[in-house]
């Protein structure tokens, strides 16, 4: 019997290695020959998938004529083009304007002494209204007013304002409510200045809005000259000579407040005005021109924010333009023009209105006189506050440009 040397393990007669460790037995050594696979030429042509000609294309070059072929197909340039369209809509800016506002209004009045100790007061204010328009396809209200209250109540005066009278003494204060909801939509007309029709087609029954009128003084020469010039190559298109009487404004005259409303010749020579000034030089010449032009007055937010819910605040005077715009079709549009705040032919609906002109000067004239005070050393005064309480949007309108398309 014989024992491997390695590990002791018993070794057969057969055994070339060791069971146990695996060793080699000496004298028992197996010769091992090592062969080598050779693999032939046609051996490797069959065993490689066969080639197609594309996959000699480099991948880049086949996945950019793919590419190509959908791009020059009708249905992907349709689907391109629309593509291209709505990117385009994407990154052009937009001004959201809400087709109709509805607020709560509140006005608050204190008067109290200024000095002395006995004094007589008045408060006239203009009563608002429903407003309605006449469009090419009728009258359209674009202002309702509900549930005005007053305290205390008030009585009217000869020109149909809100008239509270009463006399204060000592240390007294008199406070005066005003509050209302307002339902004001938007006024953009569909308008063009190719179906506008000329001067001679205006209507007659605006005769009142063609004379002098307190500041509005179409009948000055300069005036007359001015309103030639601008005039002149429109061909009596009335849309046409509105807006070049627009642009001679906007280019020439900055806007400046002032505390009382010039003469259409005062603005001229200053050059400078405010919606007031702006609105009363605007109607001197469009009067001289024949077109029916009047001024209306209300009151609009110094800010306004309405992406996030209803924010209108800071309110105060306002005053813009009406004009009469009749259609070759023979139908008529009363326009609006707001030279302040570069609205033509169009207004959004953050305004109230209070008071139209009627054509009677005393009454225009009358209507910057809100508050008066009389008394023995004594003078009365005021402090406003007004608010909106509630305030909502309904609907919205996107508009890449705010001046109409004419």
């Amino acid at each position: 019997m014989k024992l491997c040397d390695y590990c002791g393990f018993v070794i057969k007669d057969n055994d070339s290695k060791c069971f146990n460790c695996s060793m080699a037995v000496p004298g028992r050594e197996v010769s091992v020959t090592k062969t080598s696979t050779s693999i032939s030429k046609k051996n490797v042509s069959q065993s490689i998938p066969r080639r197609s000609i594309f996959s000699y294309i480099p991948k880049k070059f086949l996945a950019l004529l793919i590419v190509g072929g959908l791009l020059a197909s009708p249905q992907t340039q349709l689907l391109f083009d629309e593509g291209l369209d709505y990117w385009e809509q994407m990154n052009t800016s937009y001004y959201t304007i809400p087709e109709e506002i509805v607020i709560h209004y509140i006005r608050n009045f204190e008067v109290y002494l200024k000095e002395g100790d006995k004094a007589e007061y008045s408060l006239t204010i203009s009563m608002p209204k429903n407003r309605s328009v006449e469009t090419q396809s009728g009258l359209e209200d674009w202002q309702i007013i509900d549930g005005l209250q007053t305290t205390p109540a008030y009585s009217l005066n000869p020109e149909g304002r809100m008239l509270w009278k009463d006399n204060l003494t000592s240390d007294e204060r008199h406070t005066i409510t005003i509050e209302y909801t307002a339902i004001i939509d938007i006024i953009r007309p569909e308008i063009k200045m190719a179906d506008s029709g000329l001067v001679e087609d205006i209507p007659e029954g605006f005769d009142e809005y063609l004379v002098d009128e307190w500041l509005i003084e179409p009948s000055n020469e300069e005036i007359q000259i001015l309103a030639a010039q601008l005039s002149n190559g429109t061909g009596g298109n009335v849309i046409h000579i509105l807006k070049n009487i627009f642009d001679y404004i906007e280019e020439n005259y900055k806007y400046q407040k002032a505390s009382v409303p010039k003469s259409c010749l005062d603005t001229i020579v200053g050059k400078v005005g405010d919606c007031d000034d702006f609105s009363i030089l605007f109607s001197s010449i469009a009067r001289a021109a024949g077109i029916p032009t009047w001024l209306e007055f209300g009151i609009i937010p110094g800010y306004m924010e309405t992406q996030n819910g209803c924010d209108l605040g800071d309110w105060g005077g306002h005053a813009w333009v009406n004009a009469v715009v009749p259609h070759k079709d023979g139908s008529v549009t009363i326009v609006n023009i707001d030279i302040a705040n570069s609205y033509f032919l169009w207004f959004p609906p953050y305004r109230i209105s209070d008071w139209v002109d009627d054509g009677n000067g005393e009454s225009l004239d009358s209507y910057y006189y809100l508050f008066s005070s009389k008394g023995v050393n004594s003078e009365a005064t005021y402090i406003e506050n007004s608010y909106v309480s509630e305030c909502s949007v309904n609907g919205n309108i996107k508009l890449t440009n705010l001046d109409i398309d004419l």
